[in-house]
């Protein structure tokens, strides 16, 4: 079963304390055995981690792409392509696969992704209030490293605070992501909400059963069954009977082929 990792995005200007909120958050979620896996958005223009004239810069000269770097202590993937050609979650599909995400920076994409849980860095009220203007979806918690009242924590002193609201967020989107596993992902509002995404915070706040799902529910009575690589592609009644009848009526066409309308026909599709 595979379970989206939740993404945790603290974001802030130069200077605001992102570094050590995510120290913090990072230690704890490490101490507590969860596999952490973080990024970091660099807004220097045209910065490299590789180094021109070394033997991986001439492999990406000569068109390499990605290029991989291996050392007794560390392997490195080095990709020519940077943030103006890939989303964040195309990015992050390069990760491992791990427990959480915590992204240091990349305002402009966290900000406006309602799948990203936002810790706000601020220096001032003035940049408290634009960051809040500008997202969209869950903020974890605000934060500073100069006093300014609620609902604005102080980065030392309410560390431990920054870091239970962290966990708690993580817990609760590790939760509705295995239920989200386990719907079929059709989105087609036979229960009631308008995705599956919806249904599964639902199930979360308990004001919704599993059962409510009506494909699930039919499942058991298709007769028609799509996997993929071994991943099933849940399917409705009436795509399944079409499905079945058309496949039918063609096998029914072969030569020697006697069809009644109960056979079990399995089609294997080679690559």
């Amino acid at each position: 079963m595979y379970v989206k990792a939740p993404v945790v995005g603290v974001v802030g200007h130069k200077e605001s304390g992102k570094t050590t909120v995510i120290e913090s958050i990072v230690q704890e979620l490490a101490k507590r055995g969860y596999r952490v896996a973080t990024a970091k958005h660099i807004p220097q223009k045209g910065f490299s981690i590789d180094t021109e004239g070394k033997d991986t810069w001439r492999h990406s000269v000569a068109g390499a792409n990605p290029v991989v770097s291996v050392s007794d202590v560390e392997t490195a993937v080095l990709i020519k392509n940077g943030e103006a050609k890939l989303s964040l979650d195309q990015s992050l599909r390069f990760m491992p696969e791990i427990d959480v995400i915590v992204l240091e920076g990349f305002s402009r994409l966290v900000l406006d992704d309602e799948n990203v849980g936002k810790i706000l860095c601020v220096r001032s009220r003035e940049e408290y209030n634009d960051f809040r203007e500008k997202t969209r979806g869950e903020i974890v918690a605000s934060c500073s490293a100069r006093p300014m009242g609620k609902p604005i924590l102080r980065i030392k002193e309410g560390s431990q605070i920054l870091v239970g609201r962290a966990l708690r967020y993580i817990r609760r989107k590790r939760k509705m992501s295995k239920i989200l596993s386990r719907l079929p992902g059709l989105n087609c509002g036979k229960c009631g909400h308008s995705s599956c995404e919806e249904m599964a915070v639902a199930i979360y706040r308990r004001k919704a059963k599993l059962n409510d799902c009506i494909t699930l529910k039919l499942r058991s009575k298709l007769k028609t069954g799509i996997t993929i690589n071994d991943v099933e592609v849940p399917i409705q009644p009436f795509v399944s009977e079409i499905i079945r009848k058309s496949i039918l009526g063609m096998v029914s066409c072969l030569k020697g082929v006697s069809i009644k309308g109960d056979e079990e026909i399995h089609v294997k599709i080679l690559s």
